[in-house]
């Protein structure tokens, strides 16, 4: 059966030392993050999806959570971008991605997972509504998502928190998240958490 792949704000604003809002630690997920990207298995991995924290500064200024951590990931700006590029995956895996406002990709309304490739000489671009998409999934029999990324404490745990929501059983790769606070290990112990095998 295959699974589900989804990594969580890997972007060099929470990854590298000199980022916004740099995870301690998280650069040592880069060499081996790279090593399983180049490595996945198109005949067990259904496709993989990139989460990216996405904030515009007018927004962020006066929002809830800027009152807890500083203006990071800006749209666009180096900071925002993924520390891993999405052609080492094998091209028989479909790539997308997903924007979000807030730290729960599951928190905004209306947000659409993006797809984009080659098709000839032409450039085809899909949009999903991200509700519709993970049950398409389900219905398509994938009951596993995996998930690696950053912070295993915050973004990583309602990534997870959603998932558990909607019926999937979750493998976090532990060895490819860093937490601000807690690492997966913590997160992920406890009753609530009986559908998360730690891999």
């Amino acid at each position: 059966m295959k699974k589900f792949l989804t990594v969580v704000d890997t972007q060099y604003d929470f990854v590298m030392f000199k980022g916004a809002l740099y995870v301690k630690g998280a650069e040592s997920i880069i060499v081996p993050g790279v090593e399983f990207l180049t490595n996945l298995d198109p005949e067990e991995y259904e496709g993989v999806l990139f989460t990216f924290d996405t904030h515009v500064r007018e927004v962020y200024e006066g929002s809830p959570e800027s009152e807890q951590f500083n203006i990071h990931c800006e749209a666009g700006t180096p900071g925002w971008q993924n520390v891993f590029n999405p052609a080492l995956i094998n091209r028989n895996i479909k790539v997308w991605t997903l924007n979000k406002g807030v730290f729960n990709m599951w928190e905004e309304e209306g947000l659409e997972l993006f797809h984009e490739e080659w098709m000839g000489d032409a450039e085809q671009h899909q949009l999903v509504d991200r509700d519709l998409f993970f049950q398409n999934l389900k219905t398509f029999g994938i009951e596993t998502i995996e998930v690696f990324g950053v912070a295993s404490d915050y973004c990583v745990k309602q990534a997870v928190d959603g998932f558990l929501a909607r019926g999937f059983k979750v493998e976090v790769r532990k060895d490819l998240c860093k937490g601000i606070a807690l690492e997966a290990d913590f997160v992920f112990d406890g009753i609530a958490y009986n559908n998360v095998k730690l891999v």
